[in-house]
């Protein structure tokens, strides 16, 4: 048992719930206090976030529910970096705090135990229960993603010209000079 086959786990339970699964990169996010984990898919085009709760205790099965936030540029409420994860709020109320790191410590379930053990002998597990999910540069990549999408949403919110880098929208501009077609 691994944090490959922990991987491999989790995007089949993603691939099995998500229609089109394969447009997505994933990442294991811990939730900022109480809660299940997440497993986030994410894309640039259409830029968008998928939040899928995992359930240890139930993995490697599917839920029934459809339980997954989608978190687009079309009902995102507020998307704010808070120096170790991030919050999202959607205008539906969808609320939650998660953190994205390149090693996260996975609980070990009975269930999930069971089931990563019968795919590899030898248990790879923390003295204290944990798995080492590594996810190093899914998680740097998850993080220049989120930088992308919160850059694009405060452009949409920014005044004219400023999101074009164009000095100060009040100033007016130069006159035209002789033979200059401008008006």
């Amino acid at each position: 048992m691994d944090g490959e086959d922990l991987k491999h786990l989790l995007r089949g339970v993603f691939d099995a719930r998500v229609f089109n699964h394969g447009d997505f990169n994933l990442v294991y996010a811990q939730p900022s206090g109480a809660g299940n984990p997440w497993t986030i898919g994410y894309r640039r085009q259409p830029l968008e976030l998928l939040l899928c709760p995992v359930d240890l205790d139930t993995l490697p099965e599917v839920p029934d529910d459809t339980s997954i936030a989608t978190v687009a540029l079309g009902n995102v409420a507020t998307l704010a970096d808070t120096g170790t994860g991030y919050q999202v709020e959607t205008v539906t109320g969808f609320r939650t705090w998660f953190e994205v790191s390149g090693a996260p410590r996975v609980p070990l379930t009975e269930n999930l135990r069971i089931h990563l053990t019968a795919l590899r002998t030898g248990p790879e597990q923390d003295d204290n229960g944990t798995l080492v999910l590594e996810q190093e540069e899914d998680a740097e990549d998850f993080h220049q993603f989120m930088s992308h999408f919160m850059d694009t949403l405060e452009s949409y919110y920014a005044e004219p010209g400023e999101a074009l880098g164009e000095g100060d929208p009040d100033e007016a501009p130069a006159p035209a000079a002789h033979g200059d077609r401008r008006p």
